[in-house]
């Protein structure tokens, strides 16, 4: 005789010595609805042993079947059959009928017995599905056609926390967030019960409120009839997913605001480099003076200015600014106050200019540096040129009808990487209709191909083609030839190009 347990029917009771042996299994449950007493033959039914079951509610055994998924609930003297799949103990569904026989304020009566044989090829394709569906990484969730709740696999309990026992018989607005209005819902109800499958993604939440992002579809399941008996939902969490997009998504926001920001910066700097730049020639009696500038759409780093000096001489600045954007205007608002400052005091002297200018470049510490010449034209007596350059295009000297032009070459490294950097002055007569050429190096580094740049020396071929044109001529011509030697292809650089002619 085995130990008996609280509130369980051992198998030393009546029911046992006269049903315990037959092909149906009888059971009796307690008030609570768990299983006092199970037949021997549940096992051949479903393969569960009667010991397992016994303290389980019968509930829990019940995959799906007519009229939900509760056991059927009989009333005084009444008796309830139903067809429904119980789970197997290889969590088969087993087709079986339950018919409820009697109920009283302490036992409800009633008996198991299989709906019909199922051949073993069958069991096998049966038990195949079942653990597809089982382990699939995919939530599967199975309702009535009124949309309860009869089959969760182990998935949808992994994911959201609920169990079959808690969801069996409710409707899957449970998981509901509220973030997906009721016409998204009747849309979703209008597609599945017209016997079209529906796709799309829930905003739902689990058990512990937790949100979460599923795509599902949902196809409705027909009878022979063709009609609808049940609805298939196959979901995949995709709250990952979501969660990429929306980091996505707000780091394109957070670029697009930035590339608007960058964008107005930019035309910010490139208002201010037009206000740093000569808008037209100085006038001179001693000289002509004309210039060509060419910017790129980008914010360059070319610079040029004039500044008329004390004694009736011009001078000029060209420099070009290592890099481009913002940052290359910043640092040319900066040079043009260093060289009014400067000018004052080292005006007339361009060793002591480019000296000054190198001096302030470096105390500024902006972690640039800049290619510039800075050169004055001295009327007393003689027209003279004077000039100092650090890394930057030699000057040309152009005589006209007297001979062919020539690059007037001074050492002198970029201004900025050397505190102490020694820089030359060069000095060249310039006799009447004699022009100087000062250009940046948008002009020499035009190219028309791998390898091929115009460089100084076809620069100097340019300029001897101008011949006797007039000098806003000549820088036309030198640019139209510019452009043809690069074939058509787009500028790389700025292009400053200024011409001096005495009078």
């Amino acid at each position: 005789m085995s130990r008996k347990r609280p509130g369980i029917i051992t198998p030393d009771e009546p029911w046992d010595l006269l049903l315990g042996d037959a092909e149906i299994a009888l059971y009796l449950l307690d008030p609570e609805g768990r299983i006092a007493w199970m037949g021997s033959a549940i096992k051949g039914i479903t393969g569960h042993r009667r010991d397992d079951l016994v303290g389980r509610h019968l509930d829990e055994l019940i995959f799906s079947g007519e009229g939900g998924g509760s056991a059927p609930q009989p009333g005084k003297g009444a008796t309830r059959r139903r067809h429904c799949m119980l789970i197997g103990a290889d969590s088969v569904p087993v087709a079986c009928i339950l018919v409820s026989l009697e109920a009283d304020d302490k036992w409800t009566a009633g008996v198991i017995l299989p709906a019909r044989p199922i051949d073993r090829e069958s069991r096998e394709k049966i038990s195949k599905f079942a653990m597809a569906v089982e382990q699939s990484p995919a939530t599967v969730v199975i309702t009535d056609r009124n949309g309860s709740i009869e089959y969760v696999n182990r998935k949808f309990t992994t994911l959201t926390g609920y169990t079959l026992n808690e969801v069996m018989g409710h409707n899957p607005r449970i998981l509901k967030s509220g973030r997906q209005g009721p016409e998204f819902y009747r849309d979703l109800w209008t597609t599945i019960a017209s016997g079209r499958e529906w796709r799309g993604e829930f905003h739902n939440l689990k058990k512990n409120r937790e949100s979460y992002w599923e795509s599902a579809s949902i196809s409705p399941i027909m009878n022979d009839s063709g009609e609808i008996t049940h609805y298939v939902a196959v979901k995949e969490d995709i709250t990952g997913k979501k969660a990429a997009e929306e980091a996505l998504r707000e780091s394109e926001e957070r670029l697009r605001e930035r590339n608007e920001e960058m964008e107005r910066e930019m035309q910010y700097a490139k208002a201010i480099i037009s206000r740093l730049l000569p808008e037209e020639a100085p006038v001179h009696e001693r000289l002509k003076v004309d210039f060509r500038f060419f910017p790129l759409e980008a914010i360059g780093g070319d610079y040029f200015s004039f500044n008329a000096l004390q004694d009736g001489g011009l001078g000029i600045c060209i420099g070009d600014v290592v890099g481009h954007g913002v940052s290359a205007a910043l640092f040319l608002t900066l040079l043009r106050s260093m060289i009014e400052r400067l000018s004052s005091s080292h005006g007339p002297s361009p060793a002591e200019m480019i000296r000054g200018l190198n001096r302030e470049i470096q105390e500024a510490d902006m972690g640039v540096f800049l290619t510039a010449l800075y050169g004055c034209f001295d009327f007393h007596g003689e027209a003279v040129f004077r000039f100092a350059k650090g890394g930057h295009p030699p000057p040309v000297y152009y005589p006209r009808g007297s001979g062919s032009p020539m690059a007037l070459w001074v050492g002198g490294m970029p201004l900025g990487l050397m505190k102490d950097a020694v820089f030359e002055e060069y000095r060249i007569p310039i006799r009447p209709g004699e022009r100087i050429f000062l250009y940046t190096d948008g002009i020499i580094e035009a190219r028309r191909g791998p390898g091929e740049m115009l460089d100084v020396e076809g620069l100097l071929a340019i300029v001897a083609s101008t011949g006797d044109m007039e000098l806003g001529e000549s820088l036309d011509m030198i640019v139209a030839e510019v452009g043809r030697y690069r074939g058509g292809s787009p500028r790389e650089d700025d292009m400053v190009l200024i011409g001096f002619e005495v009078r």
